[in-house]
């Protein structure tokens, strides 16, 4: 449970495997609901044909390409967390090392505000320095 609080174990790949699986049988359902029910409607012509057969099309689109495209998304996330947890292990292997911050210090200031007066400096027509252009 302390893994868990401090976010040292991570829960999404299983949950997003969790989720694909939901969402799996709610668009093979969905797509088999819709091509069905169309199909039944035609049958005893309780529907424009066109309308009819536009619903059977969009039932077996959500079945086959709306899974394809629920998969690759889902595969996504997997990867992304895959690709960290293997960020983790090689940090891990490597050793920590910890990561220095660029925290500005006194003579970085002074290298600073000597570049910005450099640049604030007025050439002879009056532009400021650094700056190209026709008067």
């Amino acid at each position: 449970m302390p893994g868990y609080f401090s976010f040292q174990k991570y829960i999404t790949s299983s949950f997003v495997k969790a989720i694909y699986f939901l969402g799996f049988l709610a668009l093979t359902a969905g797509g088999i609901g819709l091509a069905g029910w169309a199909a039944m409607r035609l049958y005893e012509a309780g529907i424009p044909r066109e309308l009819g057969w536009y619903y059977v099309a969009s039932g077996l689109g959500i079945l086959f390409i709306g899974n394809l495209v629920w998969r690759v998304f889902c595969e996504i996330w997997v990867v992304l967390f895959n690709i960290h947890a293997r960020l983790v292990s090689l940090d891990q292997k490597a050793g920590a090392e910890p990561v220095s911050a660029d925290v500005p210090t006194d003579v970085s200031r002074d290298v600073k505000s000597e570049e910005m007066r450099h640049h604030s400096e007025l050439d002879l027509l009056g532009r400021p320095g650094g700056v190209l252009g026709l008067s």
